[in-house]
């Protein structure tokens, strides 16, 4: 790497250090208290995009008082709850702050441990130990519409019983010698059983789908409309594990029983991630911005991310659009039948990119479809090459009404190639920021 690389993301550490002392600083904001914060801009959508390596978690939260909302979508890994959730949710607890609803859009381990974690500490609905949490959503295999036996053979149970023992392969935790061992720990599905949560409590208990719950109204101002999964998309997840059974040498129908649900979230966690990424590191003096843009889109086929919930946010006239980790020829129809009446591109205050900014999750027909002033990627380049530079001059190499800003919550190699190109920042019209906390303030009247 070299010593202008090294100068620049030195420099953007020590951002993120100032920016953990003085939140939304990046964003011309003064450095007030939060409750100030809130008060003087009651209109705003407020999000933190928390360093959860190579992970997912956001805090949103809109309105004040009695009509603020929180929504936390999924909670990283387990450092991430230790380091970041936990400090920030025992904090909205002691001002008598509670989690309306807590999304967790698919069953990853960078999604999923962190909150298996809150829950593991909350310990119930009832009595929480942390933070009230009003109603969870999570997709488990019990809720798939399949036929399903009563009852296990002993057979299947020793199968099932093996695939849950194996737990899920996390290596993120290492003891005092270096010496790393593999979590096995609770499952989300026994959690919110024992803790007796609000689960799916909008849908009736069932999926969250766009067919289940297309419309979830937190408030009068506040909704939530879903635009992944589609029951087809769940239906797929549902069938490999299907075939993941029988190459363990389960016999028979699936079942009903709690342990099925138990070794279906522990094998979906075990499951790797097998994109490659196409490029090669940044600092290949053979690899250049014109070659990221010729390179080929192939959408992503993960199941598993198929079953990503997608939403978009509204409130107050701004629109946040959450992709998760969805699949963007689903987004795209989700799009096309939720705005039939808006001319193209349909414009949001926001854009969570999908997938860690994956190439094959952010395709050029859903960006010909779509626009927005930010675009926040959460990752910290540690895995799989996300983000990936392909996706990142997809996005700004379009043409534009305004300034787009790349905000990403970790300095890392991508980001660092995007603002090096001062050309092509000027040609282009856009800007590369590190932050955690974000004000969407402009409604989309007004973008």
């Amino acid at each position: 790497m070299g010593t202008s690389r090294l100068a620049w993301l030195f420099d953007m550490l020590e951002n993120c250090r100032s920016m953990v002392k003085y939140r939304n600083v990046q964003y011309g904001i003064s450095m007030q208290s939060e409750n100030t914060l809130e008060e003087k801009m009651p209109d705003n959508i407020r999000v933190t995009m928390l360093p959860a390596l190579n992970g997912d978690s956001f805090l949103i939260s809109c309105g004040t008082g009695e009509d603020k909302r929180n929504i936390l979508v999924d909670g990283g890994m387990k450092s991430t709850f230790r380091d970041q959730l936990c400090p920030l949710l025992t904090s909205m607890h002691q001002k008598g702050e509670v989690i309306d609803l807590l999304i967790v859009t698919h069953i990853d381990q960078d999604h999923i441990h962190g909150v298996i974690e809150l829950l593991t500490h909350n310990e119930s609905s009832e009595a929480p130990a942390i933070i009230g949490i009003k109603e969870i959503w999570h997709n488990s295999y019990l809720q798939l519409q399949m036929d399903k036996a009563d009852e296990l053979t002993d057979h299947q149970q020793r199968v099932l019983e093996e695939i849950v023992a194996r737990g899920d392969g996390s290596r993120e935790d290492a003891n005092a010698k270096g010496e790393i061992s593999f979590r096995q720990g609770s499952t989300l599905g026994a959690l919110l059983y024992e803790g007796r949560y609000n689960w799916n409590g909008s849908a009736g208990g069932r999926a969250v789908t766009t067919q289940s719950l297309p419309v979830h109204h937190l408030s009068d101002e506040l909704k939530l409309e879903l635009l992944s999964p589609t029951p087809e998309k769940l239906q797929e997840l549902g069938q490999d594990w299907l075939n993941h059974l029988r190459k363990n040498n389960y016999i028979g129908a699936p079942s009903s029983d709690r342990l099925f649900d138990d070794a279906y979230e522990m094998m979906l966690r075990r499951l790797k991630d097998k994109s490659k990424p196409k490029k090669q590191p940044i600092h290949s003096p053979v690899r250049d911005w014109e070659l990221y843009k010729e390179e080929p889109y192939s959408e992503d086929d993960r199941a598993t991310n198929g079953s990503s919930i997608a939403f978009v946010l509204t409130y107050r006239g701004k629109r946040l659009l959450y992709l998760g980790d969805s699949h963007p020829t689903v987004i795209v129809e989700g799009l096309a039948s939720l705005y039939q009446e808006e001319q193209r591109p349909y414009e949001f205050s926001a854009v969570k990119i999908s997938h860690h900014g994956s190439s094959g999750n952010t395709s050029p027909e859903l960006l010909a479809m779509i626009d927005s002033p930010l675009y926040l990627v959460s990752t910290n380049g540690s895995q799989h090459g996300h983000p990936e530079c392909s996706t990142l001059i997809r996005i700004v190499n379009r043409d534009s009404r305004y300034e787009r800003e790349l905000v990403f919550n970790y300095p890392h190699d991508s980001a660092a190639f995007m603002d090096e190109q001062q050309d092509k920042k000027t040609e282009l019209d856009y800007k590369v920021t590190i932050a955690t906390d974000i004000e969407l303030k402009r409604g989309v009247c007004s973008i």
